[in-house]
């Protein structure tokens, strides 16, 4: 028998701040380097992306678009290929067994969307395609519920993913293209709870954010490996003690647990998550909601600290943002 459970649980709010203090800012960076140290990045042509297919090897991916900057883990059995070193040309290329099984952008299209493309508009996709209504993972039905942000559609053995912006008549922002044996054999829609794949989709987040606000013309967020240690600590917080607050059990703000990571700030704002499958629709559905999506293009900004958690708490997944000047 199907058992029959809601897919994907949309919990997010924001909490912006203003504390205006006279000191000096105490800040720790932390600067990732590349998988691969012989990147000429010279040969790379990232437009080359948008001709990449599912079904494509791994050379070719290489070949045409050069090397990643990162090789992170994902929520599935393949990892990304991450390609930041443009942020106006974002995209990432999920690569199992040397073969492309996925693809994801919020800046250039692709020949895998089926004529639709970003910047489009969400009556474009209902009027060719009809959304998927659930995801069956063994024998449990996953309810699709994206309160109208985005649209999952099968077509040509893949499912796409298309990201609306609820705030600017329904464009579409981003997609993601999963190949379809990849997704049918996955028989869980959460992550794994693993140090490598919470890292990894901390990064994601932090490149989804960068991305997005060089889009709007703001400045990059620079890395605090202490504004991570203050989001991470929140996110497991929540989860091994199944809540989901700015304020903690101790009644603490985040800019008390902030300063007990030596955070000296004159403004600073946190969003929190909970529930969503990856940092992909955590990030999407942040910028639908107009208080997170002010802390996420937030001018008065210089810092950015990610910390996400996984386990059996009532959302599965916490994802804490902290940002600070």
């Amino acid at each position: 028998m199907e058992k029959l459970v809601v897919f994907i649980l949309i919990c997010t709010t924001s909490y912006l701040y203003n504390e205006f203090i006279n000191s000096e800012y105490v800040v720790e960076e932390v600067n990732h380097k590349a998988t691969f140290n012989d990147i000429n990045f010279e040969n790379i042509n990232l437009n080359n992306y948008q001709n990449i297919k599912i079904g494509d090897t791994l050379d070719t991916l290489i070949s045409k678009v050069g090397k990643p900057q990162r090789i992170d883990k994902s929520e599935y059995d393949f990892d990304w290929y991450v390609y930041n070193k443009d942020l106006e040309k974002f995209f990432m290329v999920g690569v199992n067994n040397e073969k492309v099984v996925s693809l994801y952008s919020n800046s250039i299209n692709s020949l895998e969307t089926e004529s639709i493309y970003i910047g489009d508009y969400k009556e474009k996709v209902l009027d060719n395609f009809r959304p998927i209504k659930y995801k069956l993972k063994g024998n449990i039905r996953y309810k699709i519920d994206s309160k109208g942000e985005y649209d999952i559609i099968k077509v040509n053995n893949k499912y796409i993913t298309f990201f609306y912006d609820i705030h600017d008549n329904n464009k579409i922002v981003s997609y993601q293209v999963i190949d379809k044996k990849i997704e049918d054999k996955t028989n869980d829609i959460y992550p794994k709870n693993s140090v490598d794949v919470k890292k990894s989709l901390e990064l994601q987040m932090i490149d989804l954010i960068n991305s997005t606000r060089v889009k709007n013309k703001l400045n990059i967020l620079e890395y605090s490996e202490s504004a991570t240690q203050s989001s991470r600590k929140h996110s497991f917080d929540m989860m091994s003690n199944n809540f989901f607050n700015h304020n903690n059990l101790k009644n603490e703000t985040p800019f008390d647990r902030m300063r007990k990571e030596n955070i000296n700030y004159s403004y600073a704002g946190e969003n929190i998550a909970g529930g969503q499958t990856s940092s992909i629709y955590a990030h999407e559905a942040l910028m639908n909601s107009l208080g997170h999506r002010k802390n996420i293009l937030g001018n008065n900004y210089k810092y950015i600290g990610v910390g996400i958690e996984i386990g059996d708490g009532t959302y599965k997944t916490y994802y804490t943002q902290n940002y600070y000047q």
